[in-house]
């Protein structure tokens, strides 16, 4: 697997094999943007306690 960054987004491309690329008329070079999405670790741990009934104060 291959990936790149580039004016903030973030890119992969699948490894090809060989017999792969040589059975295929096309150029396998097909990159695919990753839609991240960031929590910060105060709202991730906020969110977990809430989805066990733990107690924000604890």
């Amino acid at each position: 697997m291959y990936v790149f960054s580039e004016n903030d987004k973030v890119y992969v491309k699948n490894n090809s094999t060989p017999e792969m690329i040589n059975n295929s008329s096309e150029s396998n070079e097909e990159w695919f943007p990753i839609n991240f999405q960031w929590k910060s670790l105060i709202e991730l741990n906020k969110n977990m306690k809430l989805q066990h009934g733990i107690d924000e104060n604890y």
